[in-house]
């Protein structure tokens, strides 16, 4: 959650389609699957504080303690924030090459959950 928000936050607005797919991304994965949505709101509240507070130390923190498949599930879920409302800004095209190298995701990894996401997320 915390590399996701901190996608949501990596160009200084949160528009109305990232907000959705915070929520979207709670209601569908089976990561938070045994969350309410109460918590849910909670959870999403902690970590936009933690990322407040801490800034980018944050994601260090936060991607020191899940498997290696958690990581890749957190930058899939940051590339989703990311291009959740059709635009990749410098800010944002620099988070993802940031928390690539802090995840310690493979190159090759990384580029096919873009390459993934860009697919999923194209309009007509």
């Amino acid at each position: 959650m915390a590399v996701a928000l901190a996608a949501v936050m990596a160009d200084g607005d949160i528009s109305d389609q990232e907000v959705a797919r915070v929520r979207a991304m709670c209601a569908l994965s089976p990561i938070f699957s045994r969350n309410t949505a109460d918590e849910d709101l909670e959870v999403i509240r902690f970590v936009s504080n933690a990322n407040s507070q801490l800034g980018r130390e944050a994601i260090v923190q936060a991607s020191e303690f899940p498997s290696q498949e958690l990581r890749e599930t957190a930058f899939a879920f940051a590339s989703d924030m990311i291009l959740a409302d059709g635009i990749v800004g410098n800010e944002e095209r620099d988070f993802l090459g940031e928390i690539v190298g802090v995840l310690g995701i493979p190159d090759d990894v990384g580029d096919a959950v873009l390459q993934a996401t860009i697919i999923r997320n194209r309009e007509g």
